[in-house]
């Protein structure tokens, strides 16, 4: 007894430190692939503005908008050269003003995407910086001389590929990259700049805004020896090193100088951090709300990142990347729970046989990450089972990743088909595809050709079919929507304890969740035949199925192929 009292205090004390984002869900936009307002194929922040009751009827609390910042579109964007003015393609700040003001009218925040490890090289911050050795803002930047053979400083490796280190005939000197040439990376040291980056992110809070993602933050602490590490590649180097040393100082200012003036969510993408670090970035007294976490989306990338040599993975390893970090957060912290980003393929193609993909796996793979404990995000498009695209050509992508993996492969050896191959398993052009509205020319994304092609399935799957059809992908999103945020098992699904079931199955991914004497079970079965499971609990409830028709008996289940089912245990034996 004393320990179900003990249990019962802690709680209630969760509930009473409820926070906002808890129980909220994010919605991802691309702005580029979402809706095209003036047709010249390209979205727009008006394109959102007239989609936001589309997104109020599935539900949804928050919108992350990928980044509207000035910038030359280098990188989609991430090549940010004003951070205080908004991109001529996506539309003014009065734009951004009233989308803020017309979100907030149906209790929709908006978060926006903070890149801070670089900026664009037409920056003026980079334009003052590389104008002159002794210029103020020299040190706003990473400048080293190269060595004495005229090579770059070291061996360090660009995400991108090649050298992080490019040349500045003007001064002589190198500047590092982490990403693309155009992408030249702050310098943390300079506590001048780091005011700088804390007083643009307050500016954009008293705007209105509700918190940010933030972009590739592990990254802004650099090794100070700039010396060679161990080359991992034919090409004798390896690629930059993140989660430095020294990096918590710079986060905890950033925390308190920036982020705790406001009541907002912070999300990191934090490449690099290992499970016993996730207090520091994401406990109680993390620097952040929550982090992106990626063992369980990059499971078939080898540690190299070579998409062309694919890592064969199973369903434990996914079980075993979810049930670690669940397991931290029952403890402290809090989740992002995903499964599509804008950097992702299509979680229906990475996850499912080719020949099965549909709705009922795409529903089944809905329920499986969203209860877990977390804040769930969807991404543009997944919410009606997009998937895909397999362009004839290189020529066909603009991913800067895609192509320089295509490159590599062939350089490797790899024939051409091979290195296409995957691409189409691989690209961030799957997820960037144009939002598929309708059957109409251009899946009614715009009017003019869009940026990037249509993916050839749009007349078979978009919103317009989803909205008429009550069995749809799309409704399903909004049930388990009202699951976490109006229903009887909210508290638990936000709250409850994460114990997974069926460890060591190749089929069955399972889990419980429980919290105040209520207790919920997930059964999924990611497999194409029938299984029948005997449980060591009786269903009180069956919560929700993505079948019509279930088969069950107290403490048996027989499952269909990809079914998955949420029910409620009965305590009473």
């Amino acid at each position: 007894m004393v320990q179900l009292s003990e249990r019962k205090n802690e709680e209630s004390a969760t509930i009473k430190n409820r926070q906002w984002w808890k129980e909220a869900v994010v919605y991802q936009i691309y702005p580029k692939s979402f809706y095209d307002s003036n047709g010249d194929g390209i979205g727009d922040l008006k394109g959102v503005i007239q989609k936001l009751d589309y997104l109020k009827e599935l539900g949804i609390d928050v919108i992350w908008l990928s980044p509207v910042y000035k910038s030359p579109m280098d990188d989609n964007g991430y090549d940010i050269s004003d951070y205080q003015a908004i991109a001529e393609e996506f539309g003014s700040m009065e734009d951004m003003d009233l989308l803020i003001h017309e979100a907030k009218k149906r209790d929709i925040k908006i978060i926006m995407d903070l890149v801070v490890n670089h900026t664009s090289d037409e920056h003026e911050w980079f334009i003052e910086s590389k104008s002159d050795v002794n210029h103020p803002k020299r040190d706003w930047y990473i400048w080293r001389n190269g060595r004495e053979d005229g090579t770059p400083p070291n061996n360090w490796k660009s995400i991108f590929g090649g050298s992080c280190w490019e040349y500045d005939e003007q001064t002589g000197q190198y500047y590092l990259h982490a990403f693309s040439k155009k992408q030249p990376d702050l310098n943390w040291e300079n506590p001048d700049l780091r005011n700088a980056v804390h007083k643009m992110v307050t500016w954009w809070l008293d705007k209105g805004i509700s918190g940010f993602r933030v972009d590739a933050i592990t990254f802004i602490k650099k090794r100070q020896d700039f010396e060679d590490i161990f080359a991992d590649s034919h090409d004798g180097m390896n690629v930059i090193e993140t989660n430095q040393q020294g990096i918590h100082e710079f986060l905890s200012e950033l925390s308190k100088e920036a982020f705790t003036s406001h009541d907002i969510l912070t999300v990191a993408e934090a490449p690099g951090v290992s499970h016993k670090e996730l207090p520091i970035y994401a406990g109680e007294d993390g620097h952040f709300s929550m982090l992106f976490e990626f063992d369980h989306v990059d499971l078939d990338v080898g540690k190299e990142g070579k998409w062309y040599e694919p890592y064969n993975w199973n369903l434990l390893d996914f079980k075993k990347a979810i049930s670690d970090s669940q397991t931290f957060y029952n403890n402290t912290g809090w989740g992002a729970l995903y499964l599509e980003n804008h950097d992702q393929p299509r979680s229906l193609n990475k996850f499912i046989k080719p020949e099965d993909i549909g709705p009922i796996p795409a529903k089944m793979l809905a329920t499986v990450y969203f209860l877990l404990k977390g804040t769930p995000f969807i991404y543009q498009g997944q919410e009606i089972g997009m998937t895909n695209v397999e362009y004839p050509s290189i020529e066909h992508y603009n991913d800067l990743a895609s192509i320089d993996q295509y490159y590599s492969a062939l350089k490797e050896g790899f024939s051409k088909e091979e290195a296409l191959a995957a691409i189409w398993r691989r690209s961030r052009d799957n997820s960037r595809t144009p939002m598929q509205w309708n059957h109409s020319e251009y899946a009614g994304f715009s009017q003019g050709t869009p940026w990037l092609e249509i993916n050839p399935n749009y007349s078979s799957i978009n919103v317009e079919n989803a909205l008429k059809d009550r069995n749809s992908l799309f409704y399903f999103y909004k049930n388990l929507i009202s699951l976490r945020k109006s229903s009887p098992y909210s508290d638990v699904i936000a709250f409850g304890k994460y114990e997974d079931m069926f460890k060591d199955s190749l089929q069955i991914m399972a889990y419980t969740r429980e919290f105040n004497d209520k207790k919920i079970a997930v059964i999924a079965n990611f497999d194409n035949k029938e299984l029948t499971l005997n449980l060591d609990f009786n269903i009180k409830k069956v919560i929700l199925s993505n079948y019509d028709h279930l088969e069950l008996h107290l403490n048996q289940i027989k499952l269909r192929p990809y079914e998955s089912i949420v029910c409620e245990i009965d305590l009473s034996f």
